[in-house]
């Protein structure tokens, strides 16, 4: 990449709810996620974006900022933290940004937190196979393929496969200090 995006995250607050509502209507910016709904209301949205400020459970989400965007432009999530398995990244990048390595280094951003803030052990991902875009990242941070899960993933009748994605901290550090 010849030009480092500036990218932060930050908690949830409540008027990200139009932000996020956007998002999860916006069928390119949800294709490749694992689980897509028919519709997101405002109110789903809302709700979707307090339990995301709450920052209580096992879960944690982080609005992604850029400058020169007043809302988020996407977010990042460790699924499962506190566990005595490794916790998932999750992201969904809007499409103001997409393609400009803004979820690259906003994953970069939450697998830190994962393994320096959370103590996290490893960190994994479900990856969609068709999603080349997020695989591309990921090896780029030292994940490893870890294997597929045939036709895990159905949508409107057909089937997805579904590749597990795998990182240790030793792996992701030595691999993001190259860049």
């Amino acid at each position: 990449m010849s030009q480092t995006p500036t990218v932060s995250l930050r908690e949830f607050r409540a008027d990200d709810a139009e932000a996020v509502h956007r998002w999860f209507n916006n069928p390119e910016a949800t294709r490749t996620l694992m689980e897509r709904r028919p519709s997101f209301s405002l109110e789903q949205a809302r709700g979707w974006t307090e339990n995301a400020a709450a920052s209580a459970g096992e879960d944690r989400k982080y609005a992604i900022e850029v400058p020169g965007i007043e809302q988020p432009v996407g977010f990042t999530a460790l699924y499962g933290l506190f566990r005595q398995t490794a916790p998932e990244l999750g992201a969904l990048i809007g499409d103001q940004v997409r393609g400009r390595g803004v979820g690259r280094w906003a994953e970069r951003l939450t697998v830190t937190k994962a393994f320096e803030e959370f103590g996290a052990h490893r960190v994994y991902g479900r990856i969609p196979a068709f999603n080349d875009a997020a695989k591309k990242v990921v090896a780029a941070q030292g994940w490893q393929y870890e294997g597929t899960m045939p036709g895990h993933i159905k949508r409107d009748g057909e089937l997805f496969d579904c590749e597990i994605w795998g990182v240790s901290p030793e792996q992701f550090f030595a691999a993001v200090a190259k860049w």
